[in-house]
């Protein structure tokens, strides 16, 4: 939920403010650059200058409050777009589908799509982060510095924060396109503080007199003000500003508790009470303190300059200045020692009811009320699941003894585990889980636990005990259970499919088959639809279409797990594809528009990019290019690529080698290549380095682009890989030819198999002539005609045999020579048998 009252520009009383031409200065000249930081510590009035700036100028802004719920990318940057969407209204609507890819931290896809709109947006625009020492999360910190690398230059970000940016600043300095605005240039000036305490606050002090309160506060902008209202309530100004002393870090809490004391006892509950909470309103604070004029109470707090803040145009939502509010909830600790927790319990009740559900649970955090704040988390799991960052880091914080009894939270941690990869983690906790199963209040439960404890097992490529697992979940759970299909419904695997977990595809298919076979007379068992699409595409991959197709239908068939966006989407996908490759390419695109709006997912919009990645896959086999797509998919060469699905990356680099540009398709593959390499998935290996074989192929580069294929070949060969390579078509072709041609030159060098290039080459030519086969590349008359060498006949006589001429059968021979690669009669017996023809 996107909370309006950190988007509005916090509200500044002009006669109570200085005016600033050093700082307006500074602050226009940002105007000019992309960047502008506001660093000071509390209380030098950074918001303040902004703000006051802000009414002075006429530049589109818009402003984000931050706060420490916000560190979280998917949070974070769901507030930027709000704002910006407030002058854009289009912003939202085409920057929003790529929020869900910032779920496993990758963040360039998205910022790419954002920086894009910014570049079309026709004015100038300025955004302010405020209070940025907030955020401590380093993605969003890797996130703001990509973004400011490629911000356009009529895009203005000016962040305030207590701290220097934690985010690489040094190029923007020393290529002027930074503004620094610092303590220095903040701290009031002998000049600033007369103004400021004889107009703006009505003392009649002379100069020598606030020369000491400016020298003593060394310009801080809030101990003037405190220093102002003690005055203003003060008999003797001479007594006061003698007593006034310190060291500036001890200024503080004397002045605040000067400015207290004055408050009446029920003002001081009140401020005390209230202060607990970050945002206020005045049933909030009605539920808080049992008072019944809170709204009025809050109004008289504004009008009196009580260190209160209005935070919309509607006087409704406020908040206290954050020194004035650390000081108070440092006295409330210590004078509501015993009511702190009905307090902020009666907070939290207020909060989940109005479903500030996020708030809520750290206002019981807040207090250390750790196992109330679990049981809000498991009673709103489902509104809680798209805060990845926010409930990862609470579920990491909580004892132990908060997961007492809630097996519900434990499930979805563990599979929050399994999206960000942490294996290791999630197996410790799995075995946690287990050692309970013997507890009555656990039995329930053992199913969901060797449920997640097979999957678990099989991302950690431990198939055997996977398969123990699922034995022991089968043999108890027969009718399955909820916990398979957690988040099944978002976009939010590591992975393109579970073929990557397989060095040996022969592995994967006694695996998934075995399951298939278990699971497939069940009913309301949806979680099958993973395994039917998995092993319908290794089908694919083996070229045995009519089987893949069978597997894929009968997922697209099944009313269980039609519901399920990521089962629903690769039976489709899968389906597409192979009906590309039996030659109906009309109908692969009929059924990825036809799949669109059954698709029902928080995440739609991850799905429909994929939707749209897979039609320019099947443009680009049919030979076109969808320059639209590549203008538009959010992605690009120089991403730096997560660990995580890549197979729009793989199209990508297609696309960008129709386009021309071979060199960026190069860079973009070698980048795949090591993380495929580095996370030891053949699945992917093979893939790229196909790719990178066909980029230096159309580069020219007949040397690297052989070698590659080489290396393509020694991987795949084992796995048997068909349709990786046949999918690529004539430039494939080419390339096993020229491979088998350099093979003949250099027969003594050890290279991948001749007969495993060979039978890939007949079953390219065979798919793009479309006159064999899959199990007879060559022709049935052809075979006849090799048959009959291999029986010892002449031309003519096989001319006899067949009925036809001589030139026909020579025809025929040479016909078959181009299609074995061969020269001879000889050489094409030998290459009969090796394929066991003859």
């Amino acid at each position: 939920m996107i909370l309006s009252t950190k988007l509005h520009i916090p509200q500044t009383r002009r006669d109570d403010l200085v005016e600033r031409a050093a700082i307006t200065e500074l602050l226009n000249k940002g105007l000019k650059s992309k960047f502008t930081s506001v660093t000071a510590p509390g209380g030098y009035g950074k918001t303040t200058a902004l703000s006051q700036w802000l009414q002075q100028t006429a530049i589109p802004t818009v402003w984000i409050s931050l706060g420490s719920q916000d560190n979280d990318l998917i949070e974070f940057w769901s507030y930027t777009i709000a704002a910006v969407n407030s002058k854009n209204p289009h912003f939202a609507e085409v920057v929003t589908p790529y929020l869900s890819s910032l779920k496993s931290g990758a963040f360039e896809a998205f910022i790419s799509a954002m920086l894009r709109e910014l570049d079309g947006y026709s004015d100038e625009l300025v955004i302010i982060w405020d209070d940025y020492h907030a955020i401590n999360l380093a993605s969003i910190h890797a996130s703001v510095s990509y973004f400011l690398a490629y911000l356009p230059a009529h895009i203005h970000l000016y962040v305030t924060s207590r701290a220097e940016m934690p985010f690489p600043t040094a190029r923007l300095q020393t290529t002027g396109q930074m503004v620094k605005i610092t303590i220095q240039e903040l701290r009031f000036q002998l000049a600033e503080g007369i103004r400021y305490f004889q107009d703006c606050m009505g003392l009649s002090l002379s100069g020598e007199k606030i020369a000491v309160l400016v020298d003593r506060t060394e310009g801080w902008v809030s101990g003037l003000y405190l220093a102002a209202i003690s005055l203003q309530r003060s008999g003797n100004y001479s007594d006061f500003i003698r007593a006034f002393s310190g060291e500036q870090r001890n200024i503080s809490d004397y002045l605040f508790q000067e400015v207290f004391s004055l408050q009446p006892s029920e003002i001081q509950s009140f401020l005390l009470e209230t202060s607990i909470v970050d945002r206020i309103n005045g049933s909030l604070c009605e539920t808080i303190t049992g008072q019944a004029n809170c709204q009025e109470l809050l109004e008289m707090l504004e009008q009196h300059n009580l260190f209160i803040v209005s935070l919309d145009d509607r006087r409704e939502w406020y908040r206290y200045h954050h020194l004035f509010s650390e000081f108070l909830r440092r006295l409330f600790r210590q004078r509501y020692a015993g009511q702190s927790k009905e307090l902020h319990v009666k907070a939290a009740l207020w909060l989940e009811e109005h479903r500030f559900l996020e708030e809520a649970v750290e206002q019981l955090l807040m207090d250390g009320l750790q196992l109330e704040a679990s049981a809000l988390i498991e009673k709103h799991l489902p509104n809680l699941h798209a805060k990845r960052g926010v409930l990862h880091r609470w579920l990491r914080d909580l004892p132990e003894s908060c997961f007492a009894g809630k097996p519900r939270i434990q499930f979805l941690y563990v599979k929050v585990m399994v999206e960000t990869n942490e294996l290791e983690l999630a197996q410790a906790r799995l075995s946690l889980m287990e050692d309970k199963l013997s507890d009555p209040e656990w039995k329930p439960y053992a199913g969901n636990v060797h449920f997640l404890s097979a999957a678990v097992s099989f991302y950690r490529r431990d198939f055997r005990r996977s398969d123990e697992y699922f034995e022991i979940f089968d043999r108890d759970t027969p009718e399955g259970n909820y916990v398979q299909m957690i988040e099944a419904n978002s976009y939010s695997m590591y992975f393109d499919t579970l073929l990557s977990f397989f060095s040996d595809l022969h592995d994967a298919e006694r695996f998934f088959y075995k399951w298939i076979k278990i699971w497939e007379d069940r009913d309301n068992y949806p979680y099958a639809g993973f395994f039917y699409n998995t092993y319908s595409l290794l089908l694919y991959e083996w070229n045995r279409l009519e089987e893949a197709e069978a597997y894929a239908e009968r997922v697209l068939r099944s009313t269980c797990m039609q519901p399920y966006a990521l089962i629903l989407l690769s039976a489709t996908v899968n389906a597409a594809r192979i009906c590309q490759a039996k030659g109906d390419s009309a109908k692969a695109f009929d059924l990825l528009e036809e799949v669109k709006p059954k698709i029902h997912s928080v995440d739609r919009s991850m799905f429909m990019r994929r939707i749209e990645a897979e039609k320019a896959y099947l443009l680009l086999a049919n030979g076109s290019f969808d320059e639209g797509w590549l203008q538009k998919c959010g992605i690009k060469h120089t991403d730096t690529i997560p660990l995580g699905p890549i197979k729009e990356y793989l199209i990508l680099a297609s696309a960008l080698m129709e386009r021309g540009e071979v060199d960026e398709a190069l860079q973009l593959l070698e980048q795949l290549y090591l993380l495929a390499d580095q996370a030891d998935r053949t699945w992917d290996k093979v893939k790229v380095v196909i790719l990178q074989s066909i980029a230096f192929y159309r580069k020219g580069d007949k040397t690297n682009a052989v070698m590659k294929l080489e290396a393509a070949l020694r991987l795949a060969e084992p796995g048997k890989y068909i349709r990786s390579f046949v999918d690529e078509g004539a430039n494939m072709a080419e390339l096993l030819r020229e491979y088998l041609r350099e093979r003949q030159i250099n027969a003594n060098r050890k290279s991948a198999s001749v007969l495993y290039a060979r039978e890939l080459l007949l079953l390219i030519s065979d798919h793009t002539n479309g006159t064999a086969s899959a199990a007879a590349p060559i022709t049935k008359q052809e075979l006849k005609i090799l048959r009959m060498i291999n029986m010892g006949l002449s031309n003519k006589q096989i001319a006899e045999q067949l009925q036809v001429t001589a030139e026909t059968v020579k025809s025929h021979l040479k016909s078959m020579y181009r299609k074995l690669h061969v020269n001879s009669r000889e050489q094409a017996l030998e290459q009969g048998k090796e394929l066991k023809w003859l």
